[in-house]
């Protein structure tokens, strides 16, 4: 069982070194104020935030994997909004919308977020969805500036928004969730019909699991030392490979400050599910480990990602991409920072420890 193991490890480091790791974005880009990014299962969001003095607003786009998702948008303020007040919006001076904020209130328990959002806090509303949202998107889309008044407690608290880069944030949406030129896009929309995006399936409790699953999951005490509630929010999935065979991502454990621990497992049916080893590298040479932090999971490349941090600034650990080919995960890509210095250091700066770069004799 050893000699067998071994010899699996070893093709997984050979073929990630006959693969010609590419490079990749070892996170989200941001265009302008504008970020993105996507959850596990598929769906994908921009967001922008903005802090004026001691009131901040934070505005997230967000669209689900499924061809038919509407867009939603999310307004979110951590100043106690009047209820008797009116949300209103302009663009680049323009007036746009105006919601009693009673409306919204009762409007939200409506509403049903993708699997694995999770908003940011502070009072937030889902602005109304269909052709409202829709509305609002293109004159976002399309604008300069976004002027939101709140009212607040105190009065009306106005907050100017950037909307440059905003459609440079759309376009890689659509890209990500294969929509570029449908009539699904939110930035170059076509004439092609809407597709459902590459995705995975959101898993939200232990008892939904195969049975083969969670007993390997279960066999380790650690992974299955974790509380329902956190197991819900930990963005878990599962990958329909093919008719006979899945693969699991799945929490290990409560989560620290700075990261998050899980597992891969991957079933054939009929058969017991196996724990997927997966490559790293060290000072001495590759190695097998069991946990990944942090995991991030690419259903359109089928790439897996995660991010060790040595810290709570994140200036310090290590990052790995690796791609799932066959049936097993090949290391296409590690960063590593082994100093936790207090410089805070993006991980796209952090040195490669892998494809190692070698340097031809003169």
């Amino acid at each position: 069982m050893l000699a067998m193991s071994l010899r699996v490890f070893l093709t997984v480091i050979l073929l990630s070194a006959s693969h010609g790791a590419q490079a990749s974005e070892r996170s989200f880009p941001t265009f302008g104020s504008w970020s993105v990014s996507c959850g596990n299962t598929g769906f994908c969001s921009t967001a922008t935030f903005v802090r004026d003095q001691s009131t901040w607003l934070d505005i997230r786009l967000v669209r689900d994997w499924p061809a038919n998702a509407l867009p939603m948008l999310r307004i979110a303020a951590n100043t106690p909004l009047n209820g008797e007040g009116t949300l209103r919006f302009a663009i680049d001076g323009k007036a746009v919308e105006a919601l009693p904020i009673t409306q919204l209130r009762e409007f939200q328990p409506s509403v049903i977020s993708p699997a694995g959002f999770r908003p940011i806090g502070g009072e937030g509303f889902w602005y109304p969805t269909g052709p409202s949202t829709d509305a609002m998107i293109k004159s976002m889309r399309d604008g300069l500036t976004l002027q939101v008044e709140l009212p607040g407690a105190d009065g009306i608290k106005t907050i100017n928004i950037s909307l440059i880069g905003l459609h440079q944030a759309l376009s890689w949406m659509d890209e990500r969730q294969a929509q570029t030129g449908t009539v699904g896009a939110l930035a170059e929309t076509g004439e092609s019909p809407a597709v459902d995006a590459p995705h995975a399936t959101s898993v939200t409790t232990v008892v939904s699991l195969p049975p083969a699953v969670m007993a390997t999951w279960q066999n380790n005490n650690v992974c299955s030392d974790i509380d329902p509630a956190i197991f819900a929010s930990s963005d878990a999935i599962s990958v329909s490979l093919d008719n006979k065979t899945t693969l699991f991502i799945l929490p290990c454990g409560t989560p620290t400050a700075h990261n998050s621990a899980y597992v891969a497992l991957h079933l054939v049916e009929g058969s017991k599910a196996r724990h997927v080893s997966l490559a790293q590298m060290t000072d001495l040479g590759p190695i097998a480990t069991g946990v990944l932090y942090n995991a991030r999971w690419n259903p359109k490349n089928l790439e897996l990602t995660a991010l060790f941090k040595g810290s709570g600034l994140g200036e310090c650990g290590k990052w790995n991409r690796w791609k799932w080919v066959n049936s097993n995960f090949v290391l296409l890509e590690e960063a590593a920072r082994p100093t936790c210095d207090g410089i805070e250091t993006d991980v796209s700066q952090w040195p490669a420890t892998w494809p190692v770069v070698t340097v031809g004799r003169e």
